[in-house]
C-alpha cells in the first residue's frame, strides 16, 4: 500500500510538472470609464472567433485572463461591444493593458510583449490610413480635389503604411506580427495581395519562416498554400503575359478577365467580332455621369450594328460601382485592386478616365487622346 501511495504521488507530481510547463498567454490590466461593461477575451482563429473568457468590469476596471498556447503563434483580442484591442502571442508571455473604455481600441498602452507592441503600431497606422483615405474620398466627391491629386494622395497614404509594414515583415518574418501585417485590410481589401507579383515575396518570406518552425500549424499551412497559389498565378501571367494571339486572323491583344456586378467573370476576348470601346474609369470621378450619358447615346445608336463597351471600374467603393453599373446596358466589370491594378500598367493608362477603340479583329486602333470625333471613328470601323 505504501508503494502504491508513493507511485501515485510521483504520478501527480509529474502531471503537475507537465501542466506547469505548458506555455500560457496572460492578459491583465485596467480599463477606466467602463464600469458595468462586459469585457470579452477572444481567440481570433483562421475561420472563426471564439470567446474564451469574459468579465464584467467594476469601477476599478481590473481584469485578468489566461489562455494555453497551442504550440504556434496565435492571435487574441479584447472586446467591448464592437471595439477591439488586437493581441498576438509568439510564446509564453504576460501582457499588461491600460485603456480608456470611452476610446477602447484607439487609445491604450501595452507592455510585456514586443509582438503586441508592434501590433498596436500596425493597428494605429491602419486606422490613420483609413481615416486619411476617407477624408480624401470626401474631398474628391465634393469636387475639392482633382482625379490626379486624389490618386496621388491615395497612393501616398497607402504606401506610407506599407513601407512600415514591410520593415516589420522582413525584420521578423517568423513572428506573429509579420503574419498580422500581411492580412491587414483597408475597406475590406488586403493591403498586401498574394496574387500581385510585387507583394507575393512578402508572403513567401513569412511562409518560409513559419513553415520551417511551425510546419504543423494551420496558419503555416494556410499561408504556404496561399503563397503557392499566388506564385502559380503570377507565373502563368508572366509566361503568357495574358496575350490573346490568333495567328490566323492576325489578332494580338492583352486579355482582361474581371467580374461584373453579379460576380461572373467576363473576358474581353468574348467581345471579339464587335467594335469595342475599352474604357478605364472610376464612377466616383467628377465627370463619370456625364461621360456615361454620352457613351449611352453611342451605344444605343450602334449596338445593333456590332458595337460594344467593355468598361472597367477602378472604384474603391464597391457599392457605389454596383449601384452605378446596374443601370448601364454594356459590359461593366471592376478591378478590386483599384489604382494598383496590373491592367493600368499593361495598357499604359496614366490618367482616369481613359478609353481605347478596338476594331472587330481585336486590334487597338486608337486611344482617346488620338480621337477628335469618337462618333465618326466608330462609324468607320463598323
Amino acid at each position: 500500500m505504501k508503494h502504491q501511495t508513493i507511485s501515485l504521488g510521483i504520478i501527480l507530481l509529474m502531471l503537475f510538472s507537465a501542466c506547469s510547463k505548458t506555455p500560457k498567454f496572460e492578459v491583465e490590466g485596467k480599463i477606466s470609464n467602463a464600469k458595468g461593461k462586459m469585457l470579452y477575451f477572444e481567440l481570433s482563429g483562421i475561420n472563426k472567433t471564439e470567446i474564451l473568457d469574459s468579465a464584467k468590469l467594476t469601477k476599478n476596471g481590473s481584469f485578468h485572463f489566461k489562455a494555453t498556447l497551442p504550440g504556434a503563434p496565435e492571435f487574441y483580442r479584447l472586446r467591448i461591444g464592437e471595439r477591439f484591442i488586437q493581441l498576438g502571442a509568439d510564446s509564453a508571455s504576460s501582457v499588461t493593458i491600460e485603456a480608456d473604455g470611452k476610446k477602447f481600441g484607439k487609445n491604450y498602452s501595452v507592455s510585456g510583449s514586443k509582438c503586441c507592441e508592434l501590433i498596436k503600431i500596425l493597428s494605429g497606422s491602419q486606422s490613420r490610413t483609413l481615416a486619411c483615405i476617407d477624408s480624401l474620398s470626401n474631398l474628391y466627391k465634393n469636387k475639392q480635389i482633382s482625379d490626379t491629386v486624389y490618386q496621388r494622395k491615395f497612393e501616398e497614404a497607402l504606401n506610407l503604411h506599407r513601407s512600415m509594414a514591410v520593415k516589420i515583415i522582413y525584420g521578423t518574418p517568423r513572428s506573429c506580427t509579420a503574419y498580422y501585417a500581411l492580412f491587414q485590410r483597408i475597406k475590406n481589401y488586403l493591403i498586401f495581395d498574394p496574387f500581385n507579383k510585387n507583394d507575393n515575396k512578402y508572403y513567401a518570406a513569412v511562409a518560409t519562416s513559419w513553415n520551417a518552425i511551425y510546419p504543423e500549424s494551420d496558419r503555416s499551412k494556410n499561408l504556404v498554400n496561399l503563397t503557392l497559389q499566388g506564385i502559380k498565378a503570377i507565373r502563368q501571367d508572366r509566361d503568357t503575359k495574358n496575350i490573346v494571339i490568333d495567328k490566323k486572323n492576325n489578332i494580338s491583344f492583352f486579355e482582361i478577365e474581371l467580374p461584373n456586378i453579379y460576380g461572373k467573370t467576363i473576358p474581353l476576348s468574348s467581345l471579339i467580332g464587335k467594335v469595342i470601346l475599352l474604357d478605364f474609369t472610376a464612377y466616383q470621378a467628377e465627370k463619370s455621369a456625364t461621360r456615361n450619358l454620352y457613351f449611352r447615346e453611342l451605344y444605343n445608336k450602334y449596338k445593333d450594328r456590332g458595337f460594344e463597351i467593355y468598361q472597367i471600374s477602378l472604384d474603391t467603393d464597391e457599392n457605389l460601382w454596383k449601384t452605378g453599373a446596374s443601370h448601364l446596358p454594356w459590359v461593366c466589370v471592376r478591378d478590386r485592386n483599384s489604382l494598383r491594378s496590373g491592367y493600368l500598367s499593361t495598357y499604359n493608362v496614366q490618367n482616369l478616365p481613359t478609353f481605347f477603340l478596338m476594331d472587330k479583329a481585336g486590334n487597338i486602333v486608337a486611344r482617346d487622346a488620338m480621337i477628335s470625333d469618337l462618333n465618326k471613328e466608330i462609324q468607320k470601323l463598323l
